[in-house]
């Protein structure tokens, strides 16, 4: 089946830029409520790297911030990445890290912008970005307890051949991928998940979600089309329990 967009030929090279390890314990329940409330918002973890996988932001300058709130990690955090120029929000962010905020580190600096931890010790915690001409954005961390604030979906992304990328992700909602071009970053060919786990044939490849309801679900991906194999990859476990 012809692909309407060209495509050059390239090598499978998966990427997992996903590593961590959960290290903090749970916080100690002095009373029977306290008990009940820290259950509420604390299920357990099933994938290490939900303890630096949040709610990622573009601040400008080609960084994100990956806000985060649980608080079995020490509360409220911002994890300060570079990213690549074309980034948008749902791609992979797990790349380098250039500084990170908590209640120990309110402040830092990063590529002319000031950042600062605001509401740390409150219920309401925000990151607050600062441009070196006076301009100042603000962006609350995700609410403690919802899926964001717990690292819960994990995002990582693998190239399908043609030149192009395929980007997975698994969280409570479910397995969801889409496609983007390997130089420029620009998305083709639509969403699968659970709701909608294949493409239709006007997409002109092929990409499936077996067992999307399961515990286990892969992507099938065909770019060539022919009679070629297809390529099955596996989805990211969720970076906690649903």
């Amino acid at each position: 089946m012809p692909i309407p967009f060209p495509f050059t030929r390239r090598g499978a090279l998966t990427v997992a830029v996903l590593a961590g390890t959960l290290g903090a314990a749970a916080l100690p329940a002095a009373t029977a409520s306290a008990a009940t409330t820290r259950t509420a918002i604390s299920p357990v973890a099933t994938n290490p790297a939900a303890r630096y996988a949040g709610q990622a932001v573009a601040i400008g300058q080609n960084m994100v911030a990956v806000l985060r709130d649980d608080p079995r990690a020490g509360g409220p955090e911002a994890w300060i990445r570079a990213v690549s120029a074309n980034w948008k929000p749902g791609d992979p962010y797990m790349y380098r890290v250039l500084a990170k905020l908590d209640r120990d580190h309110l402040t830092a600096r990063q590529r002319t912008l000031s950042l600062r931890l605001t509401g740390a010790t409150g219920s309401a915690p925000a990151l607050r970005v600062s441009t070196a001409a006076g301009g100042t954005r603000t962006f609350p961390l995700p609410k403690v307890g919802t899926p964001d604030a717990r690292g819960c979906t994990i995002v990582t992304e693998t190239s399908i051949g043609a030149g192009s990328i395929a980007v997975l992700s698994n969280g409570p909602t479910g397995p969801r991928a889409f496609f983007k071009d390997a130089g420029d970053g620009t998305r083709f060919g639509g969403v699968v998940d659970r709701a909608h786990p294949a493409l239709p044939e006007s997409a002109g490849f092929v990409a499936r979600i077996t067992d999307p309801n399961g515990p286990a679900p892969k992507l099938v991906t065909n770019m060539e089309g022919g009679g070629h194999p297809a390529s099955t990859t596996p989805f990211p476990k969720p970076g906690c329990l649903k």
